[in-house]
């Protein structure tokens, strides 16, 4: 991912990037989904801990039937992933060890989180620590516009639907960078937050800076195990498709194969994957790797290395990363 500071120059040795703010008045209002009322949720949005602000099960808009269908797939979801939950669980160790051998033996840190319907099956320890998501936030962002769209009656042209097709299949920054100006891209993190319940998200501290969004590996994949609860099929099937359809090579040149993508790492065909890459904020790259298996379960993996590591030296990593969480999970895919 190209860096673009607000300033539109860049300095040789902090990049970072977003659109330059502009006037509020160019934003289109996106209301905040909160939850309609307190109750159960679905297994897949079951907080770990206690959580640190409202959640719900998403908003239905008047429409029991759509509220029939949600309960109705929590309580499979339920029995589902409970027992998928149970046929992970013993490789809990297989998961994490290669994860943090890899990122060890290239000098930085790779956190790992495997959730399934039925909740987390692995985490790393660091997997609850926030940390620069660099276009990971797309995917925030372009789920709360595509709900806006189906929900609220968000008016979404046929420009901002190519935008939020860019962001994610060949994640165009520059597509990213007008998404967020129109419909203000912090707004539609905290939206988001709320919704979802994620723990530790947060829109970036500079304004603008949409790739200093930061999250865990934790609340990503809890994000991404419980779309099928948030979008309509159809906006289900947009998004996920966009992400198995990604480009090898992104907008700004940078080669996606690395990670969930990489032809040798082996993830099941069909799986919907999102790539982040981000230099050199704070002395560190981020290199994000984050992935929907079929079977519904998300895998995120995130990389954080010293700006020295190079970018082949941190592929490497992501890589042996991400074979080592796939071919843990093989034995249970096979089994499902």
């Amino acid at each position: 991912m190209t860096q673009h500071p607000t300033t539109r120059q860049r300095p040789a040795a902090r990049r970072s990037h977003g659109p330059s703010p502009r006037a509020v008045s160019t934003q289109r209002a996106v209301p905040i989904r909160r939850p309609a009322r307190p109750g159960p949720l679905p297994a897949e949005l079951s907080p770990r801990r206690p959580a640190t602000g409202p959640v719900g099960a998403r908003r239905t808009g008047g429409r029991p039937s759509r509220l029939l269908v949600l309960l109705l797939g929590a309580a499979l979801a339920a029995g589902l992933g409970a027992w998928q939950l149970d046929r992970y669980r013993a490789d809990h160790g297989s998961l994490t060890a290669p994860v943090r051998a890899a990122g060890d033996a290239a000098g930085g840190e790779i956190e790992v989180a495997v959730v399934g319907p039925g909740g987390t099956v692995a985490e790393s320890s660091g997997a609850s620590s926030p940390v620069y998501t660099a276009s990971l936030v797309k995917l925030l962002v372009v789920e709360q516009l595509l709900e806006g769209a189906a929900e609220d009656g968000l008016p979404l042209d046929a420009a901002d639907r190519r935008d939020l097709e860019r962001a994610v299949t060949i994640s165009d920054d520059q597509a990213m960078n007008r998404l967020w100006v129109a419909f203000d891209g912090a707004r539609l993190v905290r939206s988001a937050v709320v919704e979802f319940g994620l723990e530790q998200t947060a829109p970036p501290a500079v304004p603008g800076q949409w790739g200093q969004a930061t999250a865990s590996a934790a609340d990503m994949a809890r994000f991404l195990t419980a779309l099928p609860a948030h979008l309509a099929p159809d906006d289900l099937a947009a998004l996920s498709g966009w992400m198995r359809a990604a480009s090898t090579q992104a907008a700004d040149g940078f080669d996606q194969g690395f990670g969930l993508r990489s032809a040798g790492v082996g993830a099941p065909e069909g799986t919907a994957v999102k790539q982040g890459w981000m230099c050199c904020v704070d002395g560190h790259r981020q290199l994000h790797s984050a992935g929907l298996l079929p079977d519904g379960t998300a895998v995120v993996l995130l990389g954080e290395f010293p700006e020295e590591v190079p970018w082949d030296t941190a592929r490497s990593a992501l890589d042996a990363a991400a074979r080592g969480v796939v071919e843990g999970l093989l034995p249970a895919l096979a089994a499902g």
